[in-house]
């Protein structure tokens, strides 16, 4: 098969990215400049670097498009680039876990978008930038076909129907949508040519999920990520010290701190505008990223298309899913509503998406009360229904809480002594570090406590509970996706019956365990059973007696272990 060209609009792409590193580069030479701007041979040598910089930020996108080219043959794709290190990548068609294009705004006249293939393994994968969209379609046939599912095959020549080739849609379109929204197809509607919620052609199957604008407004305002945003301000204006002369910055800083601190309802104005802003930009940041956000089934697929400006589509193939997890926040279970994602053994982020934002996240905000009902529709094969979870954290608290406790002990006999020592009254605040680490490391463990547990539905599917940090998840996965069993515990903790049990999955975006920080030996016997040969047992007794029988733990087919049991 003959090699193909990057459409050259990829060198666009390429000084984008050549920009920013550039920027990155010159920042730190400025500040070096400016307070040595009275040194000729300073100015000099910077001057020198700075075009330097800028001569290999315009030439570089020209040379990585001379040298990158791509070909399709009856086995697999392959990439090569590079000039004096080349580099050549091919994947197995049979080898793709998902595709995700994105058509950045000056990508849509020319019907090309930007390709991300990605395999098993986080760090497998290549990225096309600047091909056409009927790559996707391709590529997306050439899999079903390798993999035997012909009906999908079939499904994916018919193809997307320009959904990224024909998204060249003035703006004006978009925000006379957002001024009179109009009703979504029912959810499960079959069509020809689909029309998406912005008037584009859409994808070429079953629509089961279509958010609406006030969803992703929910989603934006309920998102606790939008706290970090303070951490990116903090650290711009980290940056920014080190460009602007220290005493202009220091005199700011001092007039705005005083500005704010006048007077109480100055501090009470300041936090709600400041708070007002982040609600803002979170709002913004999730209408740019979710604007138009549907799920579509596709024979054995699923299609999310997603973006306002950036419209990206991913393709997930359904036997690739490892996992589908249902995650609450404490605000968002407060006001009934979850997120679900699809635990994947590739990365599904396409070109500039993170990995807190991508294809595998196919429900971003959802109620309680629809969140099955669309499972069903979305996902059929994994008969997702709310499962009957049998708590394992019940009435072993401590186990949860002894090593929090132990080390904020720890830290607050470190902090007393060194106050006793130093004589220094200040130093006694030093104390409030481990207090609050025993709080928020305590109340993080009690969430675990009082959420851990599991359902065994069939001799091939398991529900599992539990929390991370303070939002609490529902895991369902198969029997076939657990890669080991593994149990521990220590010796006093064994004498009465509690151990510790861990299911690794091959997931590489979200929850990659199954993981019970305390649960009883029966509990444990009877999900390791079942992993190992689906058996399916009566959940566990709290009778310690039976907890505490070694032969409740389920051989591994190690000898030492059985021979550590038995002592």
């Amino acid at each position: 098969m003959a090699w193909r060209r990057l459409h050259p609009i990829a060198v666009v792409t390429a000084l984008i990215e050549s920009v920013r590193s550039a920027i990155a580069l010159i920042l730190p030479v400025l500040a070096i400049a400016v307070p040595n701007r009275d040194s000729a041979v300073v100015m000099a040598v910077i001057v020198a670097v700075i075009g330097l910089i800028a001569a290999w930020m315009l030439v570089s996108p020209v040379v990585r498009w001379l040298t990158t080219g791509y070909r399709m043959d009856d086995h697999g794709i392959t990439q090569r680039s590079g000039v004096f290190n080349r580099t050549r990548t091919t994947i197995a068609y049979d080898h793709i876990h998902t595709l995700s294009s994105s058509a950045p705004i000056y990508m849509r006249p020319f019907h090309v978008v930007i390709l991300d293939i990605t395999a098993a393994g986080g760090e497998s994968g290549m990225t096309l930038r600047g091909v056409p969209a009927g790559v996707q379609l391709e590529l997306e046939a050439a899999r079903q076909l390798d993999s035997g599912d012909t009906v999908s095959a079939a499904a994916a020549s018919v193809g997307i129907h320009g959904a990224v080739a024909d998204t060249a849609v003035a703006d004006s379109d978009a925000a006379e949508e957002c001024r009179q929204p109009e009703e979504a197809p029912a959810a499960g509607a079959r069509t020809g040519v689909n029309q998406s919620a912005t008037g584009r052609p859409a994808i070429d199957g079953e629509l089961v999920f279509r958010a609406s604008v006030a969803d992703i407004v929910l989603f934006a305002v309920t998102d606790l990520g939008l706290f970090a945003a303070l951490i990116v301000v903090y650290g711009f204006l980290d940056q920014l010290r080190d460009l602007v002369p220290e005493d202009v910055f220091d005199t700011a800083q001092d007039s705005v701190i005083r500005f704010a601190t006048s007077s109480a309802a100055m501090i009470a104005g300041a936090v709600v505008v400041v708070f007002a802003v982040l609600v803002g930009a979170s709002i913004i940041g999730s209408l740019l990223r979710f604007y138009g956000f549907e799920v579509w089934r596709r024979g054995g697929d699923l299609v999310v298309v997603r973006g306002a400006l950036t419209r990206r589509i991913t393709t997930i193939a359904i036997d690739r899913i490892q996992t589908v997890a249902i995650r609450r926040s404490l605000l968002r279970r407060a006001l009934h509503l979850c997120s679900v994602r699809l635990g994947l053994g590739a990365m599904a982020a396409a070109e500039g998406e993170d990995g807190d934002a991508t294809g595998a996240d196919v429900l971003p905000v959802i109620g309680d009360d629809r969140v099955y009902a669309v499972l069903q529709r979305m996902l059929p094969e994994w008969g997702l229904e709310p499962p009957e979870i049998h708590r394992t954290g019940r009435g072993l608290v401590r186990y949860y809480l002894v090593m929090p406790l132990a080390v904020s002990a720890a830290g607050m006999a470190v902090a007393v002594i060194w106050a006793l020592v130093s004589r220094d009254a200040v130093n006694w605040l030093w104390t409030l570090a481990p207090a609050a680490l025993a709080v928020w490391w305590g109340l993080c463990r009690w969430l675990k406590a009082a959420s851990e547990g599991y359902a065994v539905l069939d001799d091939k599917r398991i529900a599992a509970t539990g929390a991370s940090v303070l939002t609490l998840f529902t895991v369902f996965t198969r029997r076939s996706r657990i890669q080991s069993v593994e149990r521990s515990s220590t010796p006093w903790r064994l004498n009465r019956g509690v151990e510790c049990l861990r299911l690794p999955l091959f997931v590489s975006n979200g929850i990659s365990a199954l993981q019970f920080t305390a649960l009883r030996s029966a509990d444990a016997a009877t999900v390791s059973a079942w992993a190992e040969d689906g058996s399916i047992r009566p959940s566990g007794t709290s009778d310690r007696s039976a907890d505490s029988d070694p032969r409740n733990m389920t051989d591994n087919g190690h000898r030492d272990d059985d021979g550590w049991r038995a002592r």
